[in-house]
């Protein structure tokens, strides 16, 4: 009988071990509220004489359920977690200057579209569609921007190293790129969408929000910006969303 307790005990001690082991980080989250939003932009057209490099920023109307939001960039020190975890595979190291993109505090890079999914699964969440990240960045005060840095001697700041924008998300524009759900295509025009979803497939996937190394006009809400998702970039990371479980107002 003796025996039977002990071998019991042990096998919940072996069990608790697993789970201590897979305890999550703790991430601070973000509420953005559903409702309509007004997805792309008329600055192209107006200012740009509708170049090719803005022409995709069709203004149009979305109406999105509310989520929740990281309300910073996944950083090197989270993302190890993962790796060690054996969930996440591990990021690549840039080829000369490893350090100045290595610091705990800075924003995860050289991350796959498929790494920074696995990431966000393994907290429970997923990357944002285009238009969860619009909604969540365009916002009457846009935050700080880390930008203008030069390619070959530049890197990200660490997250927090400016001011939010007005719902508390940090470098929503600028610091680094951000994968998002969405393959890169037209947007639909028909009338107003309900939680869009992009194309069904492609061969690019969208990034938003300028980085370290951009220039002022890439610094914007709706400008789009397609890669692709099986290269990893020294200027490009990611943040999670999740479906929002609790009641909204209405």
């Amino acid at each position: 009988m003796l025996k039977k307790i002990i071998g019991i005990v042990s096998y919940i001690l072996y069990l608790s071990s697993i789970v201590i082991a897979q305890e999550l980080p703790n991430l601070d989250w973000q509420f953005v509220s559903g409702g309509e939003l007004a997805m792309g932009d008329s600055y192209c057209m107006e200012e740009q004489g509708n170049s090719d490099w803005c022409s995709d920023e069709l203004p149009h109307k979305v109406r999105l359920d509310g989520f929740m939001i990281l309300r910073t960039e996944v950083t090197n020190q989270l993302y190890y977690k993962c790796f060690k975890d054996g969930y996440c595979e591990p990021n690549e190291l840039h080829d000369s200057r490893p350090k100045d993109f290595s610091e705990k505090d800075q924003p995860v890079v050289f991350v796959s579209w498929k790494q920074a999914h696995d990431f966000c699964e393994w907290v429970g969440g997923r990357l944002p569609t285009e238009a969860e990240w619009e909604k969540a960045a365009k916002r009457k005060n846009l935050g700080g921007a880390v930008f203008g840095k030069k390619y070959n001697l530049g890197a990200p700041n660490r997250v927090e190293s400016v001011k939010p924008n007005s719902i508390g998300l940090f470098d929503m524009l600028g610091n680094v790129y951000e994968w998002t759900q969405d393959w890169y295509g037209p947007y639909k025009n028909t009338g107003i969408q309900y939680n869009p979803k992009g194309p069904s497939n492609g061969k690019l996937k969208v990034i938003k929000g300028g980085a370290w190394n951009s220039s002022t006009h890439y610094l914007r809400v709706s400008d789009r910006v397609s890669r692709n998702p099986n290269f990893r970039y020294s200027d490009l990371g990611f943040r999670c969303t999740k479906t929002y479980r609790g009641k909204e107002d209405s």
